[in-house]
């Protein structure tokens, strides 16, 4: 049995260990107007975990960004269980993980800058947050 992993994502202005242990799927469902966006994750066992924005037109993303921010989810996850077992909680420092889109492939000079990986920002363009985890 593998040890357990956590990411700690800000919530509701708090840093917030969520498990990102035996994961099987993250759902993303963006929205438009002043609903919230969600972002579900389930587990081997059957629980889920579910994080959701506040709902306002700047707070939430778009159908549109689920891919990148479902990806953005899934690097963290992938980063956290590449952790070693007496290293539990992604990131070390006491911090809250930024969700990041996905870096581009490889270039050169202005590309390469160009297609940098970069917060995920919700319809506000401020880093994308939580206000609620459940």
């Amino acid at each position: 049995m593998s040890s357990p992993k956590f990411i700690r994502l800000l919530v509701g202005g708090v840093p917030t260990l969520i498990n990102v242990t035996d994961v099987t799927t993250v759902v993303a469902t963006g929205t438009t107007g002043a609903n919230a966006g969600t972002v579900r994750i389930t587990y081997a066992s059957g629980g889920n975990t579910l994080l959701t924005t506040a709902a306002s037109a700047t707070a939430n993303f778009l159908a549109a960004a689920i891919p990148t921010v479902s990806q953005a989810f899934w690097n963290l996850i992938a980063e956290a269980v590449a952790q070693p077992w007496n290293q539990p909680i992604l990131p070390l420092n006491g911090q809250s993980a930024p969700l990041m889109s996905p870096a581009a492939p490889q270039a050169q000079g202005a590309a390469f800058t160009a297609k940098q990986s970069a917060p995920v920002l919700n319809q506000g363009g401020t880093a994308l947050v939580f206000a609620t985890a459940v």
